[in-house]
């Protein structure tokens, strides 16, 4: 009698002892402890370590890392270590995701080479676990999470491309300041008249292929069909035909005369902040350090258009993603989902690094009537298409071919109809 009433006790105090930690807080359903609030819950938790993989470093990983700081603060059971691989990443990241060695959380922004293999998790079934709201983003960047169907990340930062000028070179050569809305004529006669020995007014090179494709869409061409299988027919359009010939025109007018085309890394950004080249093409993450630096004078407007053009700008975004043989799962979302939504989007896009892909972000950040920023935002507005690397698997090999062809335009006056003609089938055989 007194055993079975020492259990009755011994049962009583087990069920308030679990009421009361129930009401005190306990682990979420990630497996990460938190308190009533939903933050971290204080105590001796058991730790982890998630490895997260980037290939920025330096300047441009510093805003990701403030952000990682962040989030260890809120979730001290969960360390965070970055991984900065700034050379060779899709070979050591591909790698790594078929040795099942992959990092827990990496930056990924080439589905279409990545997901092949088979070792991505699939994001869905977590975003479907925890009825995680994605309408929070820009339709057209949560495009380009996704691939055959599936989700396979979720958004980083996003920045479209401007071209950026120096006012006092402008000014030293007597040229007005170039408008938005300006015209592909107007954009080669401004570069005829700021390109002198020793200064470009443009740089304009055969080598970055995925930077042409803006102007392929502002005069309604592309270089392959939407769903990514056909190239001929496409590339070598009466359209893209014009277009190759203005974008050999600016090759002409400045970069062919000083040195072949033959610039500084960065897409000329070491020679913009040196003064040797008027205007170049990037988007928007050296514009905060630039305006920092105060050495410049600068402007930034959209990209020229062809008669009865549109602007259609090229989004560069990427998203944070997990391998499927990850061991520490629950975390990892927990620290994709930081990174990613409100709370970490507003510490990475702050200094004018980025654009934030959650729309509210965006908005509250103002960036979009910012007198810097405004072209940037403008280039978004339009812009309905994938760049063609998210709409192939293979489309790298096809490209390679496609720089060739540009460069037997641009160095050897090589037939525009032609060659486009030729690579369009060599591409195209690439594809099936």
């Amino acid at each position: 009698m007194k055993q079975s009433k020492k259990w009755v006790v011994f049962t009583l105090i087990s069920v308030l002892c679990i009421g009361l930690l129930s009401a005190c807080g306990g682990k979420n359903e990630s497996g990460v402890n938190v308190g009533e609030d939903g933050s971290a819950a204080s105590g001796k938790q058991e730790e982890v370590t998630l490895r997260f993989m980037t290939w920025d470093s330096g300047q441009t990983l510093q805003p990701y890392q403030n952000a990682i700081n962040a989030f260890m603060e809120k979730y001290p059971e969960i360390k965070v270590k970055v991984e900065s691989v700034p050379d060779n990443y899709d070979q050591k990241l591909l790698t790594s995701l078929a040795s099942e060695t992959a990092p827990d959380v990496f930056m990924a922004w080439n589905y279409p080479l990545y997901v092949p293999g088979g070792a991505l998790e699939d994001m869905q079934t977590w975003v479907d676990k925890d009825s995680y709201d994605l309408n929070m983003y820009y339709p057209i960047i949560m495009d380009y999470m996704k691939y055959d169907g599936k989700l396979w990340g979720l958004p980083t930062t996003y920045s479209t491309r401007a071209i950026y000028y120096n006012k006092k070179l402008f000014d030293d050569a007597g040229v007005p300041y170039p408008q938005d809305g300006w015209t592909w004529d107007q954009f080669v006669e401004t570069v005829q008249k700021l390109t002198k020995p020793g200064q470009y007014g443009f740089i304009m090179t055969p080598d970055d292929v995925m930077t042409m494709q803006p102007y392929f869409w502002s005069n309604g061409g592309d270089m392959v069909s939407d769903d990514g299988t056909t190239i001929q027919g496409v590339l070598n359009s009466a359209e893209n035909i014009k277009t190759m010939t203005f974008l050999k025109q600016l090759y002409d007018a400045s970069s062919k005369i000083n040195s072949a085309g033959k610039f500084s890394t960065n897409n000329g950004l070491e020679s913009f902040q040196t003064g040797q080249i008027a205007m170049f093409d990037n988007g928007m993450w050296p514009l905060g350090d630039m305006l920092k630096d105060g050495k410049l004078d600068i402007g930034t407007v959209t990209h020229p258009l062809p008669e009865g053009g549109s602007l259609k700008g090229i989004i560069h975004t990427s998203g944070y993603s997990m391998p499927k043989s990850g061991k520490n799962k629950e975390a990892a979302w927990e620290l994709i989902k930081f990174m990613s939504g409100e709370e970490g989007i507003k510490i990475i896009t702050a200094d004018k690094f980025a654009f934030s892909p959650v729309i509210a972000v965006d908005e509250e950040n103002g960036y979009a009537t910012d007198p810097y920023l405004e072209a940037f935002a403008k280039e978004l507005a339009g812009t309905d298409k994938l760049v063609a690397s998210m709409r192939h698997e293979r489309w790298s090999e096809a490209e390679d071919l496609i720089r060739a062809a540009v460069q037997a335009i641009f160095y050897g006056n090589a037939d525009i109809p032609k060659t486009l003609g030729e690579v369009s089938e060599q591409a195209q055989a690439v594809l099936k």
